[in-house]
Formats: structure tokens, C-alpha cells, sequence
């Protein structure tokens, strides 16, 4: 029997011991969890980067194909606005693995009809950015016709095609089309009458961006466009450049106070111009970037421009939630570009602009 003066010694850890290795675990978790999250935005900026690339693609391949590239969805002549009842969206879905919809949408008809209804209510992760914390399934809206699929919201889209810009030449700032005036008013190259060709692009389709990125909606939110005939735009479709205009066009309660919505991918009012935020439209120098106006605070400034008005913030302009401040872009020529939010509102200008016939000025 072990002596009294010699207790047996117990096995374990002492509380303090332990305090020791949790307080060492707790500070190894700390020190690694900012580089984890940093490695998985990495992998959610690098698949944005893959979608971009996928989708400019498919406009390139729409362009061999059809001998013309997809319409943008909406456009403006002469101060009247005019929409596709095809967004560039559904153009090119054939080109981005989802044939199976688009041998089932009829382009002659709007999106919110019933027989393209439940085709619009399709989530497709091609058009969403994985980096968008902010989105919500619920800000595409309910529909009317379930899918077979049973996803109850219109599918939504985290990219803008590039309408036009009215961005100046002179000063940068904006200067809109009315219908004595064309303004600073240029169109992109996806045009609304799916008129433009390889050829269209004299700056060269290397020097054109098609779409930008326009991530991070903090709500639902409706158009500026009269989804009806007989309201603020003409609506119609293309088929080789001809343009048809329509007489009458399906209401449904799906559209909002009768209003376009521009976070769907099957909207053609996802198109958009590249202006800048509404408060600094004459502003000179700009003291926000065209690129991720009113980036912070997450939801805008509320006595400038939140993010719920028009082209403030992700709202209908170039946007992104990515690291490293910029936003990845789309090219004709079916590159993809990271565009710093610095960047010069000529260069941006410029790039959109796909006939300005100036001397191509560095964006990378």
C-alpha cells in the first residue's frame, strides 16, 4: 500500500492548464479566421470573375451566330425611351448552358406573361455573385405561376448591361437626351433594336465594355419604365436588326405599380446608362466615383443618395461588394476586366462608348 507521505498523483489538466490552452486556441482561431475569410471571398470573387467571362462569351458567341450582338433591353431616341421585350439576359441564355429555357421563351412577348412566367422564375447562378450578402431571394418579387420547380420569386440578375452613357466629354458631367438634343447621350453597343455588329465597335470590341457588374440591392426595387403601351416607352422586339414595334403588351399584377424591375434577369430595364449618382450629375470635380458611388455607409448617405433612388449606389450603376475597390467588367471581345473605382469618368466614358474614335486611354 502507497505511503501517506506519497500521494498517487491524478492524471488530467488543472483548470488554470486548461484556461491556458483555450485562451492559445482562441487566439489561433483569431489569427486565422481573417485569413480564412479572405480566402473564401478570393473563391467568391474569382467564380464573379468566371460569370462575367461566361456571360461576355455568350454575347460574342450570340454575335457569331446571329451576325449581331444581344440587345442591351432598353435604349433612348430623341428623348423616348424604348424597351426589348428581351433582356440581354434571355438572349444569350442558350450561350450560358440554359437551352432548355430558352427553347420554351417567346421573344415576342414580355417576360411577366403567362407563358414566359415560369421560366422568368428560375434562379440561375450564373447571373448572381456569390460575393452579394446583401441580396435577398425575396427582392425579385412573387410570381403570379409557380415554376415546376416550385421557386416562388422572379429570378434575379447581379450584372447591368451598358445602355448608353450621357457622361460629357468635356467635363464629365451629365448631360441627358431630350428631344431636341441628344446631349452627351452615346449609346452602348447592345443597343435596344439589336442593331450592332462586330463592325459597330470602331474603338474595337477589345476597347468596348458590354455590362458591368451592379451587385449588392438592399431591397426590392421598381423602375422608372411603364411595363404597358401607352405609358413613358415604346415597347417591341428585335429579330436581325428589325425592329417591331408592339400595340398592345400583357398586364400583370406581377409588375408593380405597372413598373418595370430592374434586379430581374429577364427585365430589360436591367440595362442601364452609365450617368453617375444623381447628386453630382453637374458637379465638377466629381467627389464620388462613378464606380461605387456612395459606397459606404452599407445603404448610402441619407442626405444625398440612398440607395433606393436611381443610380445611387448597386441601384442602376456599376457597383460591387468585392475587396479591393472596383468592379469586374464585361468586353466585347469576351475578356473580362477588373476596373478600379478610381478610375478616370473619361476612361469609363469611353469604354461605354463604343464610337467615340478617341485615342484609347489605359484602364487597366
Amino acid at each position: 500500500m502507497q505511503s501517506p507521505a506519497f500521494p498517487r498523483k491524478r492524471d488530467g489538466f488543472t483548470l488554470v492548464e486548461l484556461l491556458v490552452v483555450i485562451a492559445i486556441i482562441g487566439t489561433l482561431v483569431g489569427l486565422l479566421l481573417p485569413a480564412v475569410q479572405a480566402a473564401r471571398e478570393s473563391a467568391r470573387k474569382s467564380a464573379c470573375s468566371n460569370n462575367v467571362k461566361q456571360m461576355a462569351l455568350g454575347a460574342l458567341n450570340y454575335e457569331s451566330g446571329n451576325g449581331r450582338y444581344p440587345t442591351g433591353g432598353e435604349g433612348k431616341e430623341k428623348g423616348v425611351n424604348y424597351m426589348n421585350t428581351e433582356s440581354f439576359f434571355t438572349q444569350i441564355l442558350p450561350f450560358v448552358e440554359q437551352a432548355g429555357i430558352a427553347s420554351k421563351w417567346n421573344a415576342k412577348l414580355p417576360y411577366w406573361d403567362a407563358t414566359n412566367m415560369p421560366l422568368a422564375a428560375t434562379k440561375i447562378p450564373g447571373f448572381l455573385c456569390p460575393s452579394n450578402s446583401i441580396g435577398k431571394d425575396e427582392y425579385g418579387g412573387t410570381v403570379t405561376t409557380l415554376p415546376p420547380s416550385g421557386y416562388k420569386y422572379y429570378g434575379q440578375t447581379d450584372y447591368m448591361p451598358a445602355a448608353y452613357t450621357d457622361l460629357s466629354a468635356t467635363d464629365g458631367q451629365r448631360v441627358q437626351q431630350s428631344g431636341t438634343s441628344n446631349g452627351a447621350y452615346k449609346p452602348g453597343l447592345l443597343t435596344y433594336d439589336q442593331s450592332s455588329k462586330v463592325s459597330t465597335a470602331r474603338d474595337g470590341t477589345s476597347n468596348t465594355a458590354i455590362f458591368f457588374e451592379d451587385s449588392g440591392r438592399d431591397r426590392f426595387t421598381t423602375g422608372t419604365r411603364d411595363a404597358t403601351v401607352g405609358g413613358n416607352c415604346k415597347w417591341g422586339y428585335a429579330a436581325g436588326g428589325k425592329w417591331t414595334e408592339l400595340t398592345t403588351v400583357a398586364s400583370s399584377a406581377d409588375m408593380p405599380s405597372n413598373k418595370t424591375c430592374p434586379n430581374r434577369w429577364a427585365d430589360p430595364d436591367n440595362a442601364s446608362g452609365v450617368s453617375g449618382p444623381p447628386h453630382e450629375q453637374t458637379t465638377v470635380p466629381r467627389t464620388q466615383p462613378i464606380i461605387n458611388n456612395t459606397k459606404t455607409p452599407n445603404g448610402g448617405s441619407s442626405s444625398t443618395c440612398t440607395w433606393d433612388q436611381n443610380n445611387c449606389g448597386p441601384n442602376d450603376e456599376p457597383f460591387s461588394l468585392h475587396a479591393g475597390s472596383g468592379c469586374f467588367a464585361g468586353f466585347a471581345d469576351g475578356s473580362v476586366h477588373w476596373l478600379n473605382e478610381k478610375l478616370d469618368v473619361q476612361v469609363l466614358r469611353q469604354l461605354v462608348d463604343p464610337n467615340d474614335v478617341e485615342q484609347p486611354l489605359p484602364f487597366e
